[in-house]
């Protein structure tokens, strides 16, 4: 049965997706889609979940405070992602909200908010990050949602899981290498990075970090990025370091 084109509306469900299935719209993604874009009975639009590839959707019901889709047919396969983590301080102006949101669009696939010696923001709200990153998502046409974590010290961080795995770490010191000059001496693929804050990294996180041997300190240049800013340059040229390693 050939069917009409999908409104250019997609959101994710966290629920299993299959031909025929109705499924029950409730809560924020019911307001979005009944008073936001005003769906009516019999449109169509795009549900993805992150394992089951993206289904084309139809407005069955409207209720007081439901509606109801049937799954009619996949319209693509269920895409993989490198991973690629994001560690980022909260910023003053909750700034910390553009990261997520641009960084998601870039392809990240985990954030986790870190604490340092002078971050200034320590109350987030990780629920509300989710949604910024499931709305980023939906626009930007990914097929998966990325994960948000508890925010963590950087000094447990240290310990527990920064010996892990090479993480770079955006420094804006002086004769700190430029990312080519540090990564040319890495074989394996780099999958994380961590954003400081406003303030910088202490002299102690610093020394700590860098004693690991495997956190490496990189430059983004001669000027003084802002964290938002430098968080968008650090995922994109790993993103395309990564991609020439695998050609």
């Amino acid at each position: 049965m050939l069917m009409k084109s999908p409104k250019k509306i997609r959101i994710f469900l966290d629920r299993p997706l299959k031909e025929s299935s109705i499924l029950d719209i409730e809560n924020a993604d019911f307001h979005y889609l009944k008073n936001v874009m005003r769906i009516k009975i019999e449109d169509q639009i795009l549900v993805f979940n992150g394992v089951d590839g993206e289904w084309i959707c139809k407005i069955k019901r409207i209720n007081r405070d439901l509606i109801n889709l049937e799954v009619l047919q996949k319209q693509k396969e269920q895409l993989s992602y490198e991973p690629l983590r994001c560690y980022f301080t909260p910023l003053n102006n909750n700034r910390h909200n553009y990261i997520i949101e641009k960084l998601t669009e870039l392809g990240i696939t985990k954030f986790t908010p870190v604490i340092t010696d002078y971050t200034n923001t320590k109350n987030l709200n990780i629920q509300k990050l989710y949604l910024r990153a499931k709305e980023a998502a939906e626009q930007s046409g990914l097929m998966i949602v990325p994960e948000i974590t508890e925010q963590k010290l950087l000094s447990d961080l240290i310990i527990e899981e920064f010996n892990k795995e090479i993480i770079l770490f955006c420094d804006e010191k002086k004769n700190t290498a430029l990312p080519n000059d540090v990564l040319n001496g890495v074989k394996e693929k780099i999958v994380s990075f961590l954003i400081g804050p406003e303030g910088g990294f202490s002299d102690n996180e610093r020394m700590n970090m860098i004693k690991l041997g495997n956190v490496k300190p990189v430059s983004l240049g001669s000027r003084i990025l802002r964290a938002d800013t430098a968080a968008i340059v650090a995922a994109t040229f790993l993103q395309i370091t990564n991609s020439k390693a695998v050609i």
